[in-house]
């Protein structure tokens, strides 16, 4: 009697483990399954709430309407989906541009009322030598001057952070006191140590990313000089360099004692690689790509 008892007791503990791991494939199945589907339910929540204030909601509309547009290809769609979704993109696509017009308006009037007049879409703001571009889908602010971003990161999507970011940019980088003489003097400087490093006379071309980065150097204080370290370095960033070159052609001081400085303008492929070239802005949206810089002698 034991033994039977045992073998019967043995067989149903096999059986049980077997069912307990058919039952686990089973729920990793369907578990699978739920989450695909919530793939498209939680943006079609969204969706909803969105659609009780489209207007205020348009970017939260425009986000879920990207979501729902690409649907994991194992789910099953109703009826109708496809159609669905792409009113819900006009409507989007619709909304954010009345909430991009919006923007806009109430930004022009915020630079307006600090003396500044924007002008340009409400895509592409121009204040002066400055570029302006909302993107609602992001929710932030991009700002650049020459083509290059004049804050550390992006800017909030409000009114008064980027006047407050625009009024510091244009402090920091267009109301500084530069002696222009000294200005070329350095210039003229950080040329010859490029041309040494290179092995090159007077006169050659040089690239101005060298010239500038060897400027850079040439402008530290001795402190940084005899022991190099964070706290004595003084930055010169690269949108004060293209600024002061700017009033340096502006002014017409390119001369340095009996010395001519000339900038080489760039291909468009040379242009478009930061590392060989720099764009000189002459307005907030036109320039010229420079590759290099060399002085000649005046007679």
């Amino acid at each position: 009697m034991s033994d039977k008892s045992g073998s019967a007791s043995s067989q149903a503990a096999i059986d049980a483990s077997a069912l307990a791991a058919d039952l686990n494939e089973v729920r990793r199945q369907l578990t699978g399954e739920v989450k695909l589907r919530q793939a498209i339910i939680k943006p079609l929540d969204r969706a909803q709430r969105a659609l009780k204030d489209p207007h205020r909601n348009a970017v939260a509309l425009h986000e879920a309407g990207d979501t729902l547009s690409q649907p994991p290809e194992e789910v099953a769609l109703p009826r109708g989906y496809d159609k669905l979704i792409k009113q819900l993109r006009t409507l989007a696509d619709e909304k954010l541009s009345e909430l991009e017009f919006t923007f806009a308006r109430d930004l022009r009037e915020a630079f307006a009322e600090a003396a500044v007049k924007l002008e340009g879409p409400p895509t592409k703001l121009i204040a002066d030598l400055f570029v302006i571009e909302p993107d609602l889908r992001k929710k932030q602010v991009q700002m650049t001057f020459s083509r290059q971003m004049v804050t550390r990161g992006a800017i909030k999507l409000e009114v008064e952070k980027v006047v407050t970011s625009y009024q510091r940019a244009r402090r920091e980088i267009c109301e500084r006191e530069v002696d222009l003489d000294e200005l070329l003097k350095g210039l003229f400087e950080a040329y010859r140590r490029t041309l040494k490093l290179n092995d090159d006379k007077l006169g050659a071309r040089a690239s101005i990313v060298e010239c500038y980065r060897e400027l850079v150097l040439v402008r530290q204080p001795m402190a940084f000089r005899r022991a190099p370290a964070k706290t004595s370095f003084v930055d010169y960033p690269k949108t004060h360099f293209i600024y002061d070159l700017l009033q340096l052609r502006q002014k017409r001081r390119m001369n340095y004692q009996n010395h001519r400085l000339n900038l080489g303008v760039s291909t468009i492929e040379v242009g478009a690689d930061s590392t060989r070239a720099m764009f000189l802005a002459t307005s907030a949206t036109e320039g010229q790509f420079i590759k290099d810089l060399y002085f000649t002698m005046e007679k």
